[in-house]
C-alpha cells in the first residue's frame, strides 16, 4: 500500500500484513496493519517502525515520501515487535538518526540488537521533541500496553 498523507506533512508509511488472522486475541480475517508515521518537517521524524518481516516494505514506503537518509529522529513508543522489530533495517537507511525512547525501551532494544552505533535520547514524561512546526510531548505509560510504553 502506498503512503497516505493524513494531515499536511504527516504520512502513514505503514504496511499491511494480509496473513495475520489473530492479533492480540482479535480475529483479523482481512489481516492487520503495522502503523508507522512520517513527519515531514525541518527535522524529518519517523514514529515507530513495523514488524521485521516488513522492514523493506516500510523503507519503500518512506522512500515514496523522502530519502530515508534524511530522517533525523525516530520515536519508538514501545519495543513490541510490530512497533520496533525493523529498527535495524531502518537504521541501515537512516544511520544518523537519533532514537527517542524510554529507558526501559532502550534496555529492551539493547537485548535484541547491536545498538552500539546508534544514537539515543532517553525520554521521560514531559520531555519534548520539536521537529520544526510540530512539538511532540512524551508521556511514559508503563504497562498500559507494554512495560516500556509511552
Amino acid at each position: 500500500m502506498k503512503p497516505i498523507e493524513i494531515k499536511p506533512d504527516i504520512y502513514w508509511v505503514g504496511v499491511i500484513d494480509w496473513a495475520v488472522r489473530d492479533f492480540h486475541g482479535y480475529v483479523t480475517p482481512n489481516g492487520t496493519t503495522y502503523n508507522n508515521y512520517l513527519i515531514m518537517d525541518e527535522q524529518v521524524t519517523l514514529l515507530d517502525t513495523v514488524k521485521h518481516d516488513f522492514g523493506a516494505s516500510a523503507v519503500d514506503n518512506i522512500r515514496r515520501v523522502v530519502d530515508p537518509y534524511r530522517i533525523k529522529n525516530i520515536v519508538i513508543n514501545h519495543i513490541e515487535p510490530d512497533h520496533a522489530s525493523s529498527i535495524a533495517t531502518i537504521m541501515e537507511y537512516a544511520p544518523d538518526a537519533t532514537i527517542y525512547i524510554t529507558e526501559r525501551g532502550k534496555k529492551g532494544l539493547d537485548r535484541h540488537f547491536d545498538t552500539s552505533r546508534w544514537k539515543f535520547r532517553i525520554v521521560k514524561s514531559g520531555d519534548t521533541l520539536s521537529t520544526g512546526k510540530y512539538t511532540l510531548t512524551f508521556l511514559e505509560t508503563p504497562m498500559l500496553h507494554w512495560p516500556d510504553s509511552m
